[in-house]
């Protein structure tokens, strides 16, 4: 039968019965009919299919398949469906990912296997990814200090909104960074989003000529703070800096 009627068969059959027709299907057609499927087809097919026919099938996808269909997944199904494969094949899609489920898996891998997959990684992908685990990080974090926060739609990259005390405040939250690219951010998204005040978020301890430019503008009467935050062992730096805004 030729692969587009087995793919039509696969396409207009129950879950459960399509991927019997292809546990059945003789070794050397089960390969043709998989690179012939759409990442729509894998989505609803991938569940209903027994751990054995599962990996069989996942391991005959190509890159892009794999790249496809990480894609179209939510970012946590995504990352329990990458962590689960060989290596190889995580390493091989890698630079494809979203960036969102390339710094959920960063974060979710071993520290071995962590290093093993930044180190094929172009720089710009790991960079930006990492740079997403630390903004998701710090909003965390901000929620822990009982403050309301939010992504409004027309925020700029990487801005976060908190309300707390009835202010609204920007929070630009930037790895490696010692404060000059977060208060710039956080300033001009408090501009651009009419907040009440804007803070820095950095993983450095904010330069002196930072904090000193951020005194003189409350000075002025524009509420600006940066202030250091690694883990929740920062926390409450990270309050006192939010209380210090609004006071």
């Amino acid at each position: 039968m030729p692969v587009t009627q087995l793919i039509a068969m696969v396409r207009s059959t129950p879950p459960r019965q399509a991927v019997g027709l292809l546990a059945a299907m003789p070794a050397d057609r089960l390969p043709v009919v998989v690179a012939a499927m759409e990442p729509v087809d894998l989505t609803r097919l991938l569940p209903a299919a027994g751990d054995e026919l599962r990996a069989r099938l996942i391991a005959l996808l190509t890159t892009e398949q794999l790249a496809e269909l990480t894609a179209s997944m939510p970012t946590a199904g995504a990352v329990r469906l990458l962590t689960g494969l060989p290596a190889d094949q995580v390493r091989a899609v890698a630079d494809r990912l979203p960036q969102a489920t390339t710094a959920a898996l960063l974060t979710a891998l071993p520290a071995e296997a962590q290093a093993d997959l930044l180190a094929v990684m172009r720089p710009q992908h790991a960079q930006a990814a990492w740079a997403g685990t630390y903004q998701r990080e710090v909003a965390e974090a901000l929620a822990r200090a009982n403050a309301e926060v939010s992504i409004p739609p027309d925020a700029p990259s990487g801005i976060v909104l908190v309300q707390i005390f009835g202010w609204r405040i920007t929070v630009a939250a930037r790895r490696d960074d010692d404060g000059r690219v977060a208060v710039r951010d956080a300033e001009d998204a408090a501009y651009k989003l009419r907040a009440n005040a804007a803070l820095a978020v950095t993983d450095y301890q904010p330069a002196t000529d930072v904090l000193d430019y951020c005194d003189e503008a409350r000075r002025q009467g524009r509420p600006i703070s940066a202030v250091g935050w690694v883990d929740h062992r920062h926390d409450g730096h990270l309050k006192r800096a939010l209380v210090g805004l609004v006071r």
